[in-house]
């Protein structure tokens, strides 16, 4: 199994995969596709989305220094069904990431 997801999940739970580099172009594409009109350009900020990248090849533990995950809201609850069937696919740096998140929001995993 490769572990590490790359991607931004949408409000709806929808996961949009991009390659390492690739998320400011799928950030534009994203916000166009959503009508999103309070995007300030960065790719780790995108309202109501919730941002993963990896570097290929960290292996399961991952790197903290090219492992993510940023969740800048509470999650929908399509999002938190997402994270729940998902968090064995991160790597551990993004699982850590994840769950300290949703501890800040007050959602018991």
């Amino acid at each position: 199994m490769q572990y590490g997801v790359s991607g931004f999940l949408a409000p709806d739970g929808n996961f949009y995969e991009c390659k390492y580099g690739e998320h400011r172009v799928l950030a534009v594409e994203l916000v166009e596709k959503f009508n999103i009109n309070t995007f300030d350009g960065d790719s780790n900020k995108v309202p109501d989305f919730i941002k993963f990248g990896f570097v290929p090849g960290v292996g399961k533990e991952g790197d903290p220094g090219s492992c993510h995950a940023f969740i800048w809201q509470e999650p929908t609850p399509q999002q938190l069904i997402w994270l729940h069937a998902n968090l064995e696919h991160m790597t551990g740096v993004q699982q850590r990431s994840v769950l300290s998140w949703l501890d800040a929001y007050g959602i018991d995993v």
